[in-house]
């Protein structure tokens, strides 16, 4: 079982004008750097352009700046937003990016889900239609060989042969035959998920209750085996906050006074409750009316002392029948680090080697 970030960023103080552009990216680039040290597996940066609370227009560089501060976490997008990229040039950009990682970047892939993006960048109701056809563009440049074109309805790719005199085309990934990718989910069964269960792309579930996590690998496994692929439980990854303190009574301080309890109280129950979500955290467990961020810091989140973290993590395991990546959201805790720090390291340090053993091998479907 591995370990890994996931940075939105989440901010609240930069919509009001309390943080800078440069203390997001500083910030992130500090939780990079404690993620390595401690041995986690994994931090992605996400892509939005609209929204003043989660501001991160560009997942590229940061996995290019985080490159050069660590040394064997792996880095990548959760997720490139396809709609709003040119493939081939993005195609060309995350090859650049395997090779400037050493061959740790994963490319995360997905059509872009908020309306205000969607309207910025004026692609309707076609961001969906958009990513498949850029992803068969881009695992075309990924793969083969020119001459050949490929005339869509979005964009037009008219690779040249290798020529002698500009010496090119000439660029392909460091890891073959490319970098892994991933497509994230959220509803049940979500239509993302079924997309990676047919081209055999790791499924990434987002923060959601177990029931909903068992649908999400229904909709993979199912759509995985029907194209011929095999699904296996150890590649799939599930999104969850951890916060790990020396006893159950300072984590949770540290939450319900803390960065993540703000952001939940302030920005994500809201906007879960918003667009009609709020179910998918809850459950049957409790009624959307008492759902709180007291009940989600008790029932949901992995939040308590190494001890009680890892028997939370275990009881998880068997109640979505098992998985190999658990991703935890990073918060602002820039004024108060030391409890996020702490949260990493005791997590990276402590409850890793005690639940390594706790996933599916990767025979096991």
């Amino acid at each position: 079982m591995n370990f890994g970030i996931f940075s939105i960023p989440y901010s609240l103080d930069y919509e009001t004008g309390e943080r800078t552009v440069q203390q997001i990216i500083d910030w992130d680039l500090q939780v990079a750097r404690w993620a390595d040290e401690y041995g986690l597996s994994e931090m992605f940066f996400a892509e939005h352009y609209t929204l003043g609370r989660e501001p991160s227009p560009a997942p590229d560089l940061m996995i290019a700046a985080a490159s050069q501060v660590t040394k064997t976490i792996r880095l990548g997008a959760a997720a490139h937003l396809l709609a709003y990229h040119n493939p081939i040039a993005l195609a060309h950009r995350m090859m650049w990016l395997d090779h400037m990682t050493g061959g740790r970047y994963i490319a995360g892939i997905a059509p872009g889900a908020y309306p205000t993006d969607a309207q910025l960048f004026n692609t309707g109701e076609e961001n969906a239609k958009m990513m498949t056809e850029a992803l068969d563009i881009i695992m075309a440049i990924w793969t083969q060989e020119g001459p050949y074109r490929i005339e869509g309805k979005y964009w037009t790719v008219d690779m040249p042969a290798y020529s002698d005199t500009v010496h090119g085309p000439h660029l392909k990934p460091l890891q073959q035959p490319h970098p892994p990718l991933l497509m994230t989910g959220m509803q049940p069964t979500s239509p993302t998920l079924a997309e990676a269960g047919r081209r055999g792309i790791r499924p990434v579930s987002q923060q959601v209750n177990s029931g909903a996590l068992c649908q999400h690998w229904e909709t993979y496994s199912r759509s995985a085996s029907e194209a011929g692929h095999s699904p296996q439980r150890s590649g799939w990854t599930i999104c969850r906050d951890i916060l790990v303190a020396e006893t159950d009574e300072a984590a949770m301080d540290s939450v319900l006074n803390g960065a993540l309890g703000r952001t939940w109280r302030e920005h994500l129950l809201p906007t879960f409750r918003s667009f009609g979500l709020a179910g998918l955290l809850g459950g049957d467990a409790v009624s959307e009316d008492d759902l709180s961020v007291e009940w989600l810091a008790e029932n949901f989140w992995i939040i308590g002392s190494p001890d009680t973290v890892v028997t939370k993590l275990a009881r998880m395991q068997e109640e979505t029948g098992g998985f190999g990546t658990l991703l935890t959201f990073s918060y602002d805790y820039i004024d108060d680090p030391e409890p996020w720090r702490r949260s990493l390291e005791l997590l990276g340090k402590e409850v890793a080697p005690r639940v390594k053993d706790l996933a599916p091998s990767a025979a096991e479907a």
